[in-house]
């Protein structure tokens, strides 16, 4: 009964509409405002000052500004020894094998990896029967998100969708929730196989942006980008993007690039730099 009244609220509650007007507030330049607002923010979420790049406050000029405040380097180590690292900082909500081109999303719930890319049966298969890792970003958490490997960008999906929250509780009762959402997902491709790294809207998250594109244009219909013959490289670690508040990202990769590393297990938290990707052990004849 929970569920189904929780499923109702979301479905009536306007949530694009909230999540559109918030994006406007937090991206307004409102001097002192602003200014609360950020050291609110700082004491409600215990954000580390000491590890962002720009400490002097007064030089972010909306909320959202600093919400998306860069890191220093030395932060985030990347890990070198590893197949591929986390691209975020965050919560592991599930990471496993994708079975039947089903993901797992929580106990008793799976969804769609067809539906998941965007509902191409052709770059469904590029990641049937591979692994996947879905992190969970909270306010508190660092919000740009990263390269797991070196890859080569070729296509971005735009999905449009609701804007449901991805926290934990939805996550557990929602069925589908990951494939409802709006969602970008960019396929890569890597000298050791393909690679997707999918940003999810939320409830209240601003704006998903690329470093190759800027903010991603809400819309009616799924969008396909081709970007192969631009050449767009990025090395294990380097910024591709970043989120105007909490949500998810969800990384694909085929079973032949390695397995999910021993640490990322459901609920541990996770730094963006870490293994996310185990070397694959070749045995011995």
């Amino acid at each position: 009964m929970f569920g189904f009244i929780l499923k109702l609220f979301e479905y009536l509650t306007p949530l694009s509409t909230l999540t559109f007007l918030s994006a406007k507030l937090t991206d307004a330049k409102l001097g002192k405002v602003t200014q609360w607002l950020i050291a609110k923010f700082i004491a409600t979420f215990n954000i580390n000052l000491e590890e962002i790049a720009e400490p002097d406050l007064t030089k972010y000029e909306t909320f959202n500004d600093f919400f998306v405040r860069k890191l220093k380097p030395e932060a985030r180590p990347i890990n070198q020894e590893c197949t591929g690292v986390c691209p975020v900082d965050g919560t592991v909500g599930q990471a496993d094998a994708i079975k039947a081109g089903r993901l797992i999303q929580a106990k008793g719930i799976d969804y769609s990896l067809k539906a998941l890319v965007g509902g191409n049966p052709d770059d469904a298969a590029l990641f049937d029967a591979g692994n996947f890792a879905c992190i969970y970003l909270s306010p508190a958490n660092y919000h740009r998100i990263h390269m797991p490997l070196d890859g080569k960008l070729l296509r971005t999906i735009h999905v449009p969708g609701r804007h449901f929250p991805v926290g934990k509780r939805n996550v557990s009762y929602m069925d589908d929730l990951f494939t409802k959402n709006e969602r970008l997902v960019c396929i890569f491709e890597t000298a050791k196989g393909p690679l997707a790294v999918i940003m999810v809207g939320a409830a209240l998250v601003g704006s998903i942006a690329t470093v190759w594109d800027g903010t991603v244009v809400r819309r009616s219909g799924i969008e396909v980008k081709d970007y192969q013959s631009q050449d767009l490289r990025f090395k294990r670690g380097d910024e591709i993007g970043l989120f105007k508040y909490g949500s998810t990202v969800i990384t694909l990769w085929p079973k032949s690039m390695g397995a999910i590393d021993e640490a990322i297990t459901p609920d541990t938290p996770v730094k963006m730099g870490q293994p996310l990707i185990a070397h694959v052990r070749l045995t011995q004849a």
